[in-house]
């Protein structure tokens, strides 16, 4: 072989992986990339602050007050008398169904409990605030 300066005409045995592992690279870099824009719209709430908060809100319906006294379900926009709606049909076909109320710590705690007796009066007596931990 030319350039060889021991005159050894063996092959190399090993595989060259820097390829691979340079593919490999630039797909994780796109994958980090794209993650980003993969997210759900977050909804700007303020929760309040406690010592534990409860780790399974993720498997409930989510009801969130915003700090401008609009209403939320699961990330839309909603009124108090399709809310209700919507819970009895809910709560008719999941008796035990849970819901993760979320409220701005800013809101009147008055527009809270008037929500949660809404609530309760469609049928939901599963109710869990949300909170930071």
């Amino acid at each position: 072989m030319a350039g060889n300066s021991g005159g050894n005409d063996e092959e190399i045995g090993s595989i060259n992986i820097t390829p691979m592992v340079d593919v490999i690279l630039v797909l994780l870099v796109i994958f980090m990339v794209t993650a980003n824009f993969l997210k759900k719209e977050s909804i700007n709430i303020n929760l309040p602050k406690v010592a534990a908060a409860d780790p399974n809100v993720a498997e409930s319906t989510q009801v969130a007050l915003t700090k401008d006294g609009k209403i939320l379900l699961e990330g839309k926009d909603t009124t108090i008398p399709s809310l209700v709606k919507h819970l009895e049909r809910e709560a008719k076909i999941r008796p035990n169904m849970r819901l993760t109320l979320s409220a701005d710590e800013r809101l009147p705690y008055g527009k809270i409990t008037e929500t949660m007796g809404l609530i309760r009066k469609a049928g939901v007596t599963r109710i869990a605030l949300s909170v930071k931990k």
